[in-house]
């Protein structure tokens, strides 16, 4: 009797997940944008921290980034630019962040001074002086802006964000092949729970 019950139990969840599956549709939840998927299994959210929409995607992000930890990853965009090449520096900026283990706790306040304090950063100086504040020497900050693999790793970010036809921010694409839209959620009573149960069904499709 007992075996039954899990045979029985075993078969519903099976049909309950195929449902699941089901109901994200290609052209309403997702769209396919390469032929072929990475090697490895990945999540990029394509964002900028001049950009008011990702500031507010930042808790789905997170989500995602603890749904998926080994699969999770951001890449900043140079293309939204307040002022001059300042998003390019912010992108090199942001590799140094992580370079340095520091890019939850410098995102936070990068986006803290840029939305909250309404102290929008707007030249390196400015980015410079954030870092300081959160416990990076200038010197250390100066020498990784200038640093070859810094300038090198930046733009493989931008150039891997123009390959993937990325244009508007925050974009997330699953495993280089997959687009995820947002607008198909609309209806949704639980957007950030079913998005980030959009990405994990991408993950393995």
């Amino acid at each position: 009797m007992k075996n039954w019950l899990v045979s029985i139990i075993g078969s519903l969840l099976l049909v309950v997940g195929v449902a699941q599956a089901q109901d994200f549709e290609e052209g309403v939840h997702y769209e396919v944008i390469a032929d072929e998927a990475t090697s490895k299994p990945e999540i990029t959210e394509f964002f900028s921290f001049y950009c008011v929409h990702c500031y507010r995607f930042e808790p789905i992000a997170k989500e995602m980034k603890s749904e998926y930890p080994n699969a999770f990853q951001k890449a900043h965009v140079s293309f939204i630019s307040p002022r001059g090449n300042v998003g390019e520096e912010m992108t090199q900026a942001f590799v140094v962040a992580e370079k340095l283990g520091k890019s939850d706790e410098l995102s936070v306040a990068i986006f803290d001074y840029n939305f909250n304090k309404n102290n929008m950063l707007t030249s390196k100086e400015d980015i410079r002086n954030v870092f300081i504040v959160n416990g990076v020497s200038g010197e250390e900050f100066d020498k990784a802006m200038k640093s070859f693999t810094v300038r090198t790793a930046a733009a493989r970010m931008d150039r891997r964000a123009t390959n993937l036809g990325v244009n508007a921010t925050p974009t997330f694409i699953v495993n280089g092949k997959y687009k995820m839209l947002p607008q198909g959620f609309r209806d949704s009573d639980d957007f950030a729970g079913d998005f980030t149960d959009l990405a994990g069904y991408l993950l393995e499709k």
